[in-house]
């Protein structure tokens, strides 16, 4: 089911509206029933004037029309048209009914209004018929005026009360239209200004809560971002002086050929070597990305083949004394990339297949800027082990986006999978990298 994301201003005038037109219906009506109400009181107190008349004054008749109104004693002596019409008498005193005659060729529509009179001398009959040619120009006249009257009063009030709404929605919703776009206009400069006056105090109070919001939420920024950029920074030392002093066991070693050294120091060197190498390029990639202007890596050609083969070798110590099967497929391809971004992101996914691959297989492959790599675990257990390690999945997933590449991270029950594209007109399928 579709869900409609109605407007705030398109609520306020379809509320209005209808509450406009039920207010100008109900009262017309109203004035039309008030109208036909009052006519027919009229009509029912000139029937009982003219019945207590006939018995107060004139004594009982049989049958009496006097200026067109019949007056009886017994319903059966009314005329015959009426008695064709209604052949029971009224079972109600002082109570008016009305009943229209079919109209003939000889004889237009007729109107009759009849009653039951209640007066000293027992109840009398009392009718009367009218039709549109018996009625004179004044009344007719006077009926149309008050016809006009009240379209006009109805007509008058629908445009009065549109005027209403309309000045309401404009008062309503221009600042709301104004407090949305000074939200949409807020920025690390303009956040310093004051809430201007929308006019209303509930929009004030919200504008100023929106302006606090976004405030907490840039100095916890920026809190972030200067921790990033010092421990970054301060980072810089140690690891520069890691690597000035592996680079000078190296040199020893090159000048104390002949000296007897354990295997397991160079073995330690070297492990060394690669953990300050990974940390110093993961201290340029947070810095990188604390940047506030976001400028992009410098970028180098890259023989993505061998340096994906070289990846594999710095970490393949990780697979040392397990029972996985490793499968490297690559073939020739040269790319324009930021080689520490994709030094730390391949580093980062080649690692992680690596370290929580136990028993089992790990799987390689490259094609062109494509990049997938699979580890199926022999162990369910293992596999539904979380892979985050280093910078996580979830840096990788920011980098990648920040460089605009194509990242999917895949979960399978028996392992993971993970596709990388460098090109972002590339798309990365399920047939696009087989073995």
């Amino acid at each position: 089911m579709i869900k409609l994301n109605y407007s705030l201003r398109g609520s306020l005038i379809l509320a209005f509206t209808t509450i406009a037109l039920i207010l100008v219906m109900g009262y017309s009506f109203l004035s039309v029933q008030y109208f036909l109400k009052g006519m027919d009181t009229i009509i029912a107190d000139n029937l009982l004037r003219v019945a207590t008349a006939v018995a107060n004054d004139k004594g009982y008749i049989d049958v009496n029309d006097l200026d067109s109104y019949t007056i009886t004693r017994e319903w059966t002596e009314q005329p015959n048209s009426i008695i064709a019409a209604v052949p029971s008498p009224p079972k109600n005193d002082n109570q008016l009914h009305k009943v229209k005659l079919q109209t003939t060729e000889q004889q237009s529509q007729q109107l009759i209004f009849y009653m039951s009179a209640a007066t000293s001398k027992g109840p009398f009959y009392v009718s009367f018929q009218t039709s549109s040619d018996r009625v004179s120009d004044l009344a007719l006249r006077n009926a149309r005026d008050s016809l006009v009257t009240l379209l006009v009063i109805g007509l008058g009030s629908g445009i009065v009360v549109a005027l209403i709404v309309w000045w309401l929605i404009h008062r309503i919703a221009q600042p709301v239209t104004r407090l949305g776009i000074w939200a949409r206009g807020l920025n690390e400069q303009t956040l310093d200004e004051n809430v201007p006056d929308f006019g209303f105090r509930d929009l004030n109070d919200f504008a100023q809560v929106v302006r606090n919001s976004l405030i907490s939420v840039k100095e916890g920024l920026d809190r972030e971002q200067t921790f990033l950029r010092q421990a970054s920074h301060e980072l810089r030392t140690p690891i520069s002086i890691i690597r000035s002093n592996i680079q000078l066991l190296d040199k020893l070693k090159s000048v104390q050929p002949n000296v007897q050294r354990d295997s397991r120091e160079n073995a330690a060197v070297e492990r060394i070597d690669r953990a300050s190498l990974t940390m110093k390029h993961m201290t340029e990639t947070l810095l990188w990305l604390g940047r506030e202007d976001c400028n992009e890596l410098s970028q180098s050609k890259v023989q993505l083949d061998r340096f994906i083969e070289n990846i594999i070798s710095d970490l393949k110590y990780l697979l040392d004394g397990k029972s996985v099967q490793l499968s490297v497929h690559t073939e020739p391809c040269s790319c324009e990339l930021p080689e520490t971004a994709a030094r730390i992101i391949l580093g980062n996914l080649v690692r992680n297949a690596f370290q929580h691959t136990w028993e089992g297989r790990v799987q390689i492959i490259q094609e062109n800027g494509k990049i997938e790599i699979n580890n199926f675990q022999a162990s369910e257990t293992e596999a539904n082990e979380d892979l985050g390690f280093g910078l996580g999945l979830q840096l990788t997933e920011k980098l990648t986006q920040r460089l605009g590449w194509r990242f999917d991270n895949i979960v399978r029950r028996d392992g993971r999978s993970v596709r990388l594209c460098f090109k972002a007109n590339l798309e990365l399928t399920e047939t696009d990298l087989n073995f």
